[in-house]
């Protein structure tokens, strides 16, 4: 079953994996905001990303897939600063 960005339960998908628009590895989604979702991507030399939830695809309850491949990622969002203060957000950390 597919979930289209506006029915996405966000709290489920903190530790998912997350794929750009061909497929690419893009990381795990480690922290959703009001408007972001913050991916982190490998184990020693990480890259994250702060992308905008707008650009989500779907999310077939494993993985969050978004409109975006991998190099526009990078190009747009890698390293991003994270959401403000105010924003509320969900995290994999307790």
């Amino acid at each position: 079953m597919f979930y289209m960005s506006s029915d996405v339960d966000w709290p489920s998908v903190i530790k998912k994996e997350a794929r750009g628009l061909n497929g690419e590895d893009l990381g795990k989604v480690q922290k959703v905001s009001d408007t972001y979702v913050t991916i982190e991507k490998g184990l020693i030399e990480k890259t994250c990303f702060s992308i905008p939830k707008n650009l989500v695809k779907d999310y077939d309850g494993h993985t969050l897939r978004f409109k975006i491949g991998e190099e526009e990622a990078r190009n747009r969002f890698q390293d991003n600063k994270l959401p403000s203060a105010g924003e509320s957000s969900f995290s994999g950390t307790k």
